[in-house]
């Protein structure tokens, strides 16, 4: 057999077992890489550097803004919450985002809405982040408060 068919022949069955694993993973797995993410940033990188944490650095903290608004905005609540997703997986999203899909997408939207705000601040300096987090913490909060199953 000569080598560029092999290749040929390799090439598609990663791209085949590629696109497999990606369907392979379901909206838990999902929501909860995406959520980890926004954390991450949020509590990893910018709640740090306001106590000191880490050192303020402009573009880590930006960087870090902007990974929390790109996520933000990829969470589709139809994809990520589907009806049959509300246990299993160690799942923390309370059963309320089924029961009351409105008020979760309600609490979605004013998360997205405050962010475009504090752009400007979070890359200003330590003083403009603080101020930052906070408006973020509170609708980060507010969605936790009614939407997330505390952990033990």
């Amino acid at each position: 057999m000569k080598l560029a068919p092999r290749i040929a022949t390799a090439v598609s069955l990663t791209i085949v077992l590629s696109a497999g694993v990606a369907f392979a993973i379901g909206p838990i797995e999902t929501r909860k890489a995406t959520m980890k993410e926004i954390g991450g940033a949020f509590g990893g990188v910018l709640v740090k550097m306001v106590k000191g944490e880490k050192p303020w650095n402009a573009a880590e903290a930006k960087a870090a803004y902007d990974t929390i608004v790109a996520k933000a905005n990829s969470i589709d609540v139809a994809t990520m919450f589907p009806k049959g997703s509300e246990s299993g997986g160690e799942t923390a999203a309370s059963p309320k985002i089924w029961s009351d899909p409105a008020g979760f997408q309600a609490a979605l939207d004013k998360f997205r809405a405050v962010l475009p705000g504090q752009a400007e601040a979070v890359g200003k300096d330590v003083a403009g982040l603080k101020s930052a987090i906070a408006e973020i913490g509170k609708t980060c909060k507010g969605c936790h408060d009614g939407y997330r199953i505390e952990k033990m």
